[in-house]
């Protein structure tokens, strides 16, 4: 599967972000679990992007940088999911890489009681660091 088109996009109902220092790797799945969405895109181009994908779930692993993506996306109006990297290791399926850590993210989004944590301010990150 290469990069999506933008009608494919548009049926995703869950999507799994790997973070990067420069690039961010997408990988999302249908309603009915079909994958339909593998892309990368340049952090700067994060607003553009998830501009156009459709309103779903966007579960992104834990990290620093990730509560700067899950508060730019919620302004956006969309829904992020901040899930622990614990949680996230049972779905890796075979070899470690971008991709696939972006299927496991967003399988793991999918769970409905699965533990997120919660947002952070930019204050709050700099009283914990």
């Amino acid at each position: 599967m290469t990069s999506t088109t933008r009608q494919d996009a548009v049926t995703a109902s869950v999507i799994g972000v790997d973070i990067g220092k420069e690039v961010f790797h997408l990988f999302g799945f249908s309603a009915d679990g079909r994958p339909v969405l593998r892309q990368k895109i340049k952090r700067l181009a994060l607003q553009a992007t998830f501009k156009k994908l459709p309103p779903c779930i966007f579960g992104m692993k834990a990290c620093l940088s990730a509560h700067f993506v899950s508060r730019t996306l919620r302004g956006m109006g969309l829904e992020p999911r901040i899930i622990p990297a614990i949680c996230v290791k049972p779905f890796n399926k075979c070899q470690k890489n971008d991709y696939n850590d972006a299927e496991a993210i967003a399988e793991a989004a999918l769970r409905p009681n699965l533990r997120t944590l919660s947002e952070k301010s930019q204050d709050q990150l700099d009283l914990q660091g």
